[in-house]
């Protein structure tokens, strides 16, 4: 059975390596195709039996696609059901770092020349979300690198959907909140370590520490709260396509209150969602490993 793409989606947003990706596993790929073209040669394709796969690229660079979108989509949509249109996209200040590494111009400055980059990118993801009910995938691309996309596409081509990558990641706020976190919980309220003399130099991975804090109502209670909450959210950002989530922990340090936090849950959460990839990470202490499901 052939696998058939359109692939489109916000410009920044990681279409170009995702074409490369798609080659790599065999696809024959035609980029930036004008609208106009994309029935006729979705229709070749179907014909030729030497083609299994291929992917087409469409998008706001083509100055017919702002107008003829909508259409275009929906004539896919009742001419070739089977055929699969995947929408890249990531948020505004990663795609606005991304056009400042490439210094290349924004394709709706053709349309609204005298707008900042920021405007510009607004102004597209206005455009794309009044067509969300045509795409079957959505693929952010926040946070993933060049490798990752990569893994996130095989895992779609062969099983249909990506296996969740889930990270505890534990945090100084007097370091900043990390840009990576999707959920932030802030856990400074909880009796704190560092005042008592026999901890403070200690961390969170120890288990005198663990004990203290963990010692306290408030934090068993704490802790429960913040596991339902993910027990909540975690099947809903899969059904929504995420590739990786990540919940941030944070207390004044980093170094006690927050690391027993984000252990405890990686630990359960491994338990209790095997399907999942669970990692725990410290960033104050620079650790990051993966979570074994036995533990």
């Amino acid at each position: 059975m052939k696998k058939v793409l359109i692939i489109t989606g916000e410009a920044g947003a990681g279409k170009s390596s995702a074409i490369k990706h798609l080659e790599d596993f065999g696809f024959y790929c035609i980029d930036n195709v004008p609208p106009a073209l994309v029935p006729e040669l979705l229709s070749l394709v179907e014909r030729n039996p030497e083609i299994e796969r291929a992917a087409l690229v469409a998008d706001v660079r083509n100055p017919e696609f702002k107008e003829s979108a909508g259409e275009l989509f929906k004539k896919i949509k009742e001419e070739f059901p089977e055929v699969e249109v995947w929408y890249f996209t990531a948020d505004k200040d990663t795609l606005i770092n991304r056009f400042k590494e490439t210094r290349r111009p924004h394709p709706f400055q053709r349309y609204y020349p005298d707008e900042s980059l920021e405007r510009l990118i607004e102004r597209e993801k206005e455009f794309y979300q009044k067509l969300k009910s045509s795409f079957d995938r959505i693929i952010d691309t926040t946070n993933l690198t060049y490798h990752d996309l990569k893994r996130l596409i095989k895992e779609l081509l062969e099983t249909g959907k990506p296996q969740l990558q889930v990270n505890f990641l534990s945090f100084g706020f007097k370091y900043g909140i990390p840009h990576t976190a999707d959920n932030v919980f802030d856990v400074r309220f909880l009796p704190n370590p560092h005042f008592v003399p026999h901890l403070k130099e200690k961390t969170g991975m120890e288990s005198e520490v663990e004990e203290f804090v963990m010692s306290y109502e408030e934090s068993r209670k704490t802790l429960e709260t913040i596991l339902d909450f993910v027990r909540l959210t975690l099947p809903l950002y899969e059904r929504e396509g995420k590739a990786y989530i990540t919940y941030a922990v944070g207390c004044t340090g980093g170094q006690h209150r927050s690391v027993v936090f984000a252990e405890a849950l990686a630990n359960r959460v491994a338990e209790e969602f095997p399907q999942y990839e669970v990692y725990v990470e410290h960033r104050e202490q620079k650790v990051r490993r993966k979570v074994s499901k036995e533990q």
